[in-house]
């Protein structure tokens, strides 16, 4: 065999190439890549099972002259067959199924064949090409076999045997003399995954690796049929790896890959590309069909289960890996630009949870870990520095402004562009969870890591923010950072706020090192997107995984001071108090009253923050103090409430006198529908289901909306979207799906002119 493909025009082994960095990365003593992107002349293995089968066919047939090799191709080895036909002075006749790249296609017609193109499936042009072979001075030379066609598809896998020969030498001259511990495959009908097995499983010496196949979620019939423990037929979807696009195993591999393969993994087209992106940073030239080696390996040997996994095939930090990288890009082109990622889910958990830990405490009440990292506090600087590492970390050019706003830009092929801008806050309530803000925060940190891992440079820059007190707990004032970057608030004004201590936070800036340099007032970014839990049940409850936000609400913050008379407890009827704690009493109730009333259209009122004084047991009070929330969808009914209450308390002042002070008021923000659909798109192409829905809650988005088109992307929260809670929780798949959405969209914005 070896001496065959010697004496063919072009032959030389092909490269077995160390990869120390993946080695490290994997955990494994070391890795090797055998780079079948120049095989013969041409890019992919498969001209080792094509020519040795040609050859063999050719050989038997005892008529002489002219005859038309047939076979149906995803590419590789229709290209292959067409090649040796042209060599030998034959015709060739391929069969290409819907999906295979137009340059491919171009590259089989240039070795002089016919070609046919299938408005179907691979097994489809498979059955096309067997009826075309049944006739007169045809052979059928096909990679897969069914009953009653198994001998041509066994000599092709007798040609794969020159590639794990070379395997062995150059192991030898590496001095891996025993041979690998494991050999990743990629797999369509299992030929080359059963020559693989052959070589393996048939030494006379030498430890027997481990075998993994490896195939594209959308045609995983392989793993399919292992599950069922007998071969099966499936539908297969698209992929870009569709060398592998196969829906059948061939009926002579399934019995080498039922007994032969130690693991079997399908993987994502994202998880592939990204594979061919690194190889390709480290030297490797390969495409998404040869790139699934590394992207099935990564699944096998890292995230949850790991452990065990690499404990079932034997591997240790001394293991030999070798990656099969079966083709180079030029065998499987692909459209230049990315249109659609998703990220590293199990990442951006674990950045969500590191930094959930600064600040964190033991809830007493509900027996949970909670967070506790008001804006401009020790613990809230302590986050800031760990975000600010972790975007340098990614490469991201950091600036901090005058209100310790922060910024990280990831640069673009047009620097002048404006930028698409992203972000949320990282400061929370007293009693939070790990989600609120942080989000926002670490899923655009995660998008520019998974940006850099693909190797993609977007016409536009893009920038995480990560916004100053937006709570507005500690200073009285939510949104506050964002506020006065969209120049709705002056710096002046919010530098002069104080919080229950006296301390302003000017001097909150100074003090904990974020009185930045920059400019405060943004530049107009091109668009805005926030991904953020909803802190509500409408997602759950109606089975949804995403919410496209339409706009905030209207809210009213106000403070309202009640000034009584001290009395003794005892002593003093109560028809001569001046009940300030009574009065108090009575707004609430009164709040509710005009809520339960439906008077005002949808109006949520709470009254948060309630405090008396002297706060003593045995004395009425003197004072009161307490704060009221308005929210409303409708600017003109929350105005008809705020003078509903105005009328109320005015009706309390012949006993008291009362003052009041705007805490915050913001009208209600409609978002940009032309990146609301933007978003909704980007769910649809990553198949989640969503909805759109009002948000209640306050958010940057709402003032960076001033600046530029805007929307949010809310992720669905368990146990009825509580939030502001230790229990506020959303689970590690939908913020990730939450994170895919937000990255395809920001990708999409990110190239737009």
């Amino acid at each position: 065999m070896r001496a065959f493909h010697a004496a063919l025009p072009g032959y030389s082994p092909t490269p077995l190439t160390e990869l120390p960095a993946l080695a490290a990365e994997l955990g494994v003593g070391r890795v090797f890549v055998k780079d079948e992107s120049c095989r013969l002349e041409l890019p992919a293995f498969k001209a080792l099972g094509a020519s040795w089968a040609v050859h063999r066919a050719l050989s038997e047939r005892a008529a002489t002259g002219q005859v038309t090799l047939v076979t149906a191709t995803d590419g590789n080895h229709g290209r292959a067959v067409a090649r040796m036909a042209r060599l030998l002075g034959q015709q060739a006749h391929v069969f290409v199924p819907q999906g295979v790249h137009p340059q491919a296609v171009a590259a089989i017609l240039a070795e002089q064949a016919r070609v046919t193109e299938v408005a179907g499936s691979y097994d489809e042009a498979v059955r096309l090409a067997a009826k075309e072979a049944a006739t007169p001075d045809t052979v059928l030379v096909q990679d897969t076999a069914w009953p009653g066609y198994e001998e041509i598809p066994g000599w092709i896998v007798e040609g794969y045997s020159t590639l794990c020969a070379e395997i062995d030498e150059q192991l030898t001259a590496e001095g891996v003399t025993e041979g690998p511990d494991l050999v990743s495959i990629p797999v369509g009908v299992g030929s080359l995954a059963q020559a693989v097995v052959t070589h393996y499983r048939s030494r006379p010496s030498g430890r027997a690796p481990a075998l993994l196949s490896v195939e594209p979620e959308a045609a995983a019939c392989v793993l399919e049929s292992l599950t069922l423990g007998e071969p099966v037929a499936i539908t297969t979807g698209e992929t870009i790896m569709a060398g592998l696009n196969c829906g059948t195993p061939s009926s002579i591999a399934w019995p080498f890959l039922h007994g032969g393969l130690d693991a079997a993994v399908a993987v994502p087209d994202d998880d592939s590309t990204r594979a061919a992106a690194d190889l390709a940073a480290l030297g490797v030239s390969s495409g998404p069909c040869g790139a699934a080696s590394l992207a099935g390996l990564r699944a096998v040997l890292t995230g949850t289960g790991a452990e065990e996994r690499r404990t079932a095939l034997g591997l240790d930090p001394t293991s030999v890996v070798v990656l099969l990288s079966t083709e180079g890009p030029a065998a499987n082109p692909q459209t230049p630009a990315a249109d659609k990622i998703t990220i590293n889910g199990d990442r951006l958990w674990q950045s969500l949870m590191d930094l959930a830990e600064i600040g964190a405490y033991d809830d007493e009440r509900t027996g949970l870990r909670g967070v506790n990292r008001l804006a401009l506090t020790d613990a809230d600087a302590a986050g800031r520095r760990q975000v600010i590492a972790w975007m340098r970390q990614a490469g991201l050019a950091v600036r901090i402004d005058r209100m310790g706003n922060i910024y990280g830009r990831r640069e673009g092929g047009d620097p002048t562009a404006a930028p698409v801008l992203t972000g949320s806050h990282i400061d929370s309530v007293a009693t939070a969870g790990a989600f609120d803000g942080c989000l926002g925060v670490l899923g655009g940190l995660e998008v520019v890591r998974t940006l850099n891992e693909r190797g993609i440079t977007t016409r536009r820059p893009i920038e995480v923010a990560v916004f100053t007190e937006e709570e507005g707990v500690r200073f009285g004032t939510d949104m506050l950072g964002s506020a006065v970057a969209a120049g709705r608030l002056t710096q002046e004004y919010a530098h002069a706020l104080t919080d229950r201590d006296g301390r302003t936070l000017g001097g909150e800036l100074a003090r904990t090192g974020f009185d930045g340099a920059a400019e405060v007032r943004l530049a107009p970014p091109y668009a805005y997107v926030e991904c953020h839990i909803e802190q509500g049940p409408v997602l759950a409850e109606n089975g949804v995984e995403i919410g496209v936000v339409t706009g905030v609400q209207g809210i009213s913050w106000q403070e309202i001071t009640i000034h009584g008379r001290a009395a003794h407890a005892g002593t003093t009827p109560t028809h001569l108090r001046a009940d300030a704690g009574l009065a108090a009493a009575q707004i609430i109730v009164h709040l509710r009253t005009m809520v339960d009333s439906g008077a005002y259209g949808d109006l949520r009122a709470t009254v948060g923050h309630l405090s008396v004084h002297p706060d003593l047991t045995n004395i009425v009070p003197a004072r009161a103090e307490l704060t009221v929330d308005l929210r409303n969808p409708d600017d003109v009914q929350m105005a008809r409430a705020e003078e509903a209450l105005a009328t109320f308390l005015h009706g309390l002042e012949g006993s008291f006198s009362l003052t009041t002070r705007r805490m915050a008021k913001t009208a209600y923000v409609p978002f940009d529908e032309g990146v609301q659909r933007v978003i909704a798109q980007a769910a649809d192409d990553h198949g989640l289901a969503h909805l759109s829905l009002l948000s209640g809650a306050g958010h940057d988005a709402q003032e960076i909306a001033a600046l530029c088109p805007t929307a949010m992307i809310f992720v669905r929260g368990e146990y009825d979207g509580i939030s502001h809670n230790p229990r506020e929780y959303s689970t590690p798949e939908a913020c990730a799906h939450g994170v895919d959405v937000l990255a395809t969209t920001l990708l999409r914005l990110a190239n737009q002119d």
